[in-house]
């Protein structure tokens, strides 16, 4: 019985933790959810969810915010600072006592209280440009976040345009073994019946390998690309993820009237990179600004208010002496040198003080004008303003480098199109071409006029043909959409 009780004890001990690590796999890859769920993604698709779980895209978010800190910080820096402060304690032994000034043993408990305030009427302006300067900041930060997005946008074009370049060429090796295979079939029945000698049934069963081959190549570099696509989504390499392949009709008038000055006109006006190169040289002209506020004086208002409380508020005229309370010596007359003491205190043992009386006959305010001139800082101003004009002068070099590689690159993507393009009519003949020949040499194997070699050669140049032509095919429509992408066009097949 007891047995049977531990068994089952085990056994729902261990569905329960079975329960609850499955609880923590659906946590932990809750947000692939999405992907499992659905066969096959279109770009825009990947895309959205690469940009939503991107790590340097979040990190960038956060400089926003940041940037959204700061400056809503330097706007606060106009108002006026207010501070409090209080404290309450105990003496004993020798101290002072703090009605009297004078020495005494006595346990007494002291207590303070302050509230002041104190607002920069005037430092050089830098307040001002100091919000300016953070609002640009914050211009940057939001212009950086674009820029990363568009780079990881890019990424994953690259990636799913490679995918479905592998894809279809895999379908290619598929075709090429298939028409293969089916030669084999037809090569050893000729065979058996004498028509074709054994070498023909040996030289084909060696072509089917090397189709296979060329097959298993095809699979890999598609895994291999798929695994690309999913590390660029920041996806685990272990969830399905299938694409969509577009329908996608290519012709010369994709790039007629096409010219890379307008083109890079377009991206000068409308890429993040160059608008936050720009305003970091804004933010730096501010930074001169803010530096050269360091020459001028300082003009401040301060006021506050404060009030204290002593327990030893009922001595306050008398002193202690031996334990023996007396008035205190206030002071003397000239003529004759008689000490004048301050007026007795009857009953000092059990004197009433409320706490809100002495409160407020210890009330003090205080209001002040604070002027603070430079005149001589170790040329610490002087440097300040030369690093902000140093960093002025690297930010004009960071814009125009920013100008210049875009240009570039704009250049060669306008050159690579018309290049791909050139090389995608081309190998579309080549097919036309190498078809019709594997066609015409296909048929005079079948009837014997031509050998396994002419065979052989015209399938691998069919083959290869199409290949080339899927080459040229995918990366004429990459360099394409990256054109689009300097133009602001839609990112979609």
């Amino acid at each position: 019985m007891d047995r049977g009780i531990n068994l089952f004890t085990h056994s729902t001990m261990m569905k329960n933790y079975l329960q609850i690590a499955a609880l923590s796999v659906l946590l932990q890859f809750g947000s692939v959810l999405p992907i499992l769920a659905q066969q096959q993604y279109t770009l825009q698709e990947c895309i959205d969810y690469a940009m939503e779980h991107n790590l340097s895209v979040q990190s960038m978010e956060l400089n926003v915010q940041l940037g959204q800190v700061n400056s809503l910080q330097s706007k606060l820096e106009l108002l006026p600072s207010i501070n409090g402060s209080a404290n309450y304690g105990y003496n004993w032994g020798r101290s002072i006592n703090p009605e009297t000034n004078f020495v005494t043993r006595q346990q007494q408990a002291n207590g303070f209280g302050s509230l002041s305030a104190s607002l920069n009427l005037f430092n050089g302006v830098q307040v001002y440009n100091t919000i300016k300067q953070n609002n640009a900041n914050l211009e940057v930060s939001q212009y950086d976040l674009e820029t990363e997005r568009n780079i990881v946008i890019l990424a994953v074009i690259s990636h799913y345009t490679n995918v479905i370049f592998n894809k279809e060429l895999l379908e290619n090796a598929k075709s090429q073994l298939l028409s293969t295979t089916t030669q084999l079939d037809r090569t050893r029945k000729q065979v058996d019946v004498g028509a074709l000698p054994i070498s023909s049934l040996m030289d084909m069963q060696a072509q089917q390998a090397g189709n296979e081959v060329t097959v298993i190549n095809a699979e890999n570099a598609l895994t291999l690309s798929f695994l690309q696509l999913k590390q660029a989504m920041m996806l685990p390499g272990n969830v399905e993820l299938d694409v969509v392949i577009p329908e996608v009709e290519l012709s010369k008038s994709d790039i007629e009237g096409l010219k890379a000055q307008e083109v890079y006109e377009i991206a000068e006006s409308t890429m993040p990179e160059v608008k936050s190169a720009d305003m970091q040289i804004e933010s730096a002209v501010h930074g001169i600004a803010i530096a050269k506020g360091n020459y001028y004086p300082r003009l401040t208002l301060s006021g506050g208010i404060n009030t204290n409380y002593s327990s030893l508020i009922a001595d306050r005229g008398l002193v202690e002496r031996n334990g023996v309370f007396t008035n205190v010596p206030i002071g003397f007359v000239q003529a004759t040198n008689e000490t004048v003491l301050s007026n007795p205190v009857e009953g000092f043992e059990t004197l009433d003080y409320p706490l809100g009386q002495i409160l407020s006959d210890n009330f003090g305010q205080s209001i002040s004008l604070g002027l603070s001139i430079p005149i001589f800082n170790k040329y610490q101003a002087n440097s300040a303003v030369q690093r902000a004009k140093i960093t002025k002068d690297r930010a004009d070099i960071i814009a125009e480098q920013t100008r210049q590689n875009l240009r570039q690159t704009i250049e060669t993507a306008y050159t690579d199109v018309f290049s791909s393009g050139k090389s995608y009519q081309s190998s579309l003949k080549q097919v036309e071409a190498q078809t019709e020949a594997f066609r015409a040499t296909k048929q005079r194997y079948d009837n014997g006029a031509a050998n396994y070699t002419e065979f052989e050669l015209a399938q691998n140049n069919l083959f290869r043909a199409k290949s080339d032509l899927l080459r040229a095919k995918y990366s004429f429509i990459f360099k394409l959409k990256i054109l689009d992408f300097y133009q602001g066009k839609p990112i979609d097949f």
